[in-house]
């Protein structure tokens, strides 16, 4: 696995290698590690009539669990809160919508899972 300067380097690079992964799949940015006061989405993207909403983790090794593991209840109820923030203030209603995560594991293999969050998940 590639060493890094620091964490912030290293969740930039693993967020540039979802976005090729996903603009490989035909999708296309709107935006990248969108900051609302409820918290951050890495990625944004669009495809036709569908915006997606994208998770990215990385685990150098498989001792805490893998990357999918590390997303947490508080972090999804934080995505979906940025989200409908995001779509108010873009005027996105008539979009669908999907969240979805990108995880790539010690060896740099990406995983993805699409339609991670439910309203189970997220107190509903």
């Amino acid at each position: 696995m590639k060493k890094f300067l620091n964490k912030r380097v290293q969740g930039e690079y693993f967020e540039n290698l979802a976005l090729n992964f996903l603009e490989k799949k035909g999708f296309q940015l709107v935006e990248k590690n969108f900051y609302s006061h409820f918290g951050e989405i890495d990625l944004i993207l669009r495809k036709d009539n569908l915006i997606i909403f994208v998770e990215v983790k990385e685990r150098s090794n498989q001792k805490f669990g893998n990357g999918f593991e590390a997303i947490s209840k508080k972090k999804l109820r934080r995505m979906f809160l940025s989200a409908n923030e995001f779509i108010a203030i873009n005027k996105l209603q008539n979009f669908n919508i999907r969240f979805d995560a990108i995880a790539f594991d010690e060896n740099g293999k990406c995983y993805w899972i699409e339609n991670i969050l439910w309203g189970d998940e997220i107190g509903f």
